[in-house]
């Protein structure tokens, strides 16, 4: 099919489809699934091990599936390493589609709708998501547009309507950069999935502009579309300790940002880079610009009407476009632990952020999909860390039920 008869194509249906009501969203309250097929594990020779996501931590049996269903979520954001399906070819590459639909239908059976979400790594230089979207030309993307049509195809394949499909996490690239790209993905996706339920962020990383910068016209009437953005906001508490961000340095930082002495945290900050790595040169520069963090986010007072904030300009964007609330999902948001979240005035607010972010979700119409259930990089929301079934704090926060014992069914 050329190009332009596959525009005529989708445009058509696109018309048809928008003289149809659009079936009601199944995607309500979610959990992302991070451990099972994500971050793909590389062997030295820069090949995927084969077989991929293979591990007992991979691993989740039906009953915990149904474990989190009972607990009152309804659907799962499950995060797939896109790196496996473009590198292997033949048999390999049939036994990793087959054993993506199998998982998808194993959610399916526990009775969760599923959002697979392709979600690139750092694991391998030739598939991050820099490579992948280093133009619509590149190899890499143009790589990625036939993984988009196949992944979509699969999906569609099984027939469920609780299925969708998140065609990129977190692209890097500015707003105006991801685009056309967005657009030659949903292009890519509909020619093998014309009802399929797709889910569209924008650049920076899914941020609340990379959403409000993206340009809905060529998506418009599709009632089979869902717009997706992540907030992690306040970086300083929902990011402390993390490596790879700025607030790599920061301790037992509190939220709301005025609910504890800010002394507490200067102290615990100080320790935590006496005992770090940073050479001994690097230790005051170090603590001074922590300092500054720190001081500069008690002075913010950051509090749920600045959360707020953000949920009213989603809101806002999505009026200004005729989208409705429940087409709009709210794709991660979470918080780091750390070694001081077992104390009680860290756990009172661990809660009442998730509850902040949680309310305020639901308070504008929107889904909702917390990070994450085993969480890489110290995000996990299971008890324990491993599970099975939720921490109790965050399923208090989240409103759902506590599930003491896991189901007696096989």
């Amino acid at each position: 099919m050329t190009r332009r008869l596959l525009r005529l194509w989708i445009g058509a249906w696109i018309l048809g489809a928008a003289a149809v009501a659009a079936e009601p969203v199944p995607f309500h309250r979610g959990i992302g699934i991070s451990h099972m097929l994500a971050w793909a594990s590389v062997e030295p020779n820069r090949a995927f091990t084969f077989p991929p996501f293979a591990g007992d931590d991979r691993t989740m049996p039906p009953a915990e599936m149904r474990r989190l269903k009972e607990a009152g979520l309804d659907f799962v954001r499950l995060a797939v390493d896109p790196g496996p399906f473009l590198q292997f070819t033949g048999w390999k590459r049939d036994w990793a589609d087959q054993f993506l639909v199998d998982t998808v239908q194993g959610f399916l059976a526990a009775g969760l709708a599923v959002v697979i979400d392709l979600h690139p790594s750092d694991l391998h230089p030739a598939y991050e998501s820099k490579d992948l979207t280093a133009g619509l030309r590149s190899p890499g993307f143009q790589g990625y547009l036939g993984l988009v049509a196949r992944v979509a195809g699969l999906l569609s394949g099984i027939g469920s309507p609780r299925v969708a499909f998140e065609l990129m996490n977190e692209p890097t690239i500015a707003p105006a950069a991801w685009q056309p790209m967005l657009e030659a993905a949903y292009r890519a996706a509909r020619s093998r999935a014309p009802r399929l339920t797709l889910v569209l962020g924008g650049g920076n990383q899914n941020a609340l502009a990379g959403l409000t910068e993206m340009d809905t016209k060529p998506f418009t009437g599709d009632p089979a579309v869902i717009y997706t953005f992540h907030d992690y906001d306040p970086y300083q508490y929902t990011h402390q300790g993390a490596s790879w961000n700025a607030a790599a340095n920061l301790a037992d930082v509190p939220y709301p940002a005025r609910a504890r002495p800010p002394g507490e945290s200067l102290e615990a900050t100080r320790r935590s880079i006496a005992r770090s790595d940073i050479k001994a040169e690097g230790k005051p520069a170090a603590i001074a610009s922590a300092v500054r963090q720190l001081e500069s986010y008690q002075r913010s007072g950051f509090d749920r009407p600045d959360l707020a904030r953000s949920f009213d300009a989603v809101s806002g964007w999505a009026r200004s476009r005729n989208i409705p609330p429940d087409r709009i999902l709210l794709g991660e948001f979470g918080a780091r632990l750390t070694p001081f979240s077992g104390g009680a005035a860290q756990q009172a607010e661990r809660e009442r952020y998730f509850r902040d972010m949680r309310e305020l979700a639901e308070a504008n119409g929107f889904a909702w999909s917390a990070f994450a259930y085993r969480g890489l990089g110290g995000f996990a929301l299971a008890r324990d860390e491993v599970g099975p079934g939720l921490d109790p704090t965050v399923a208090r926060a989240l409103g759902l039920r506590q599930i003491e014992a896991a189901p007696q069914r096989p």
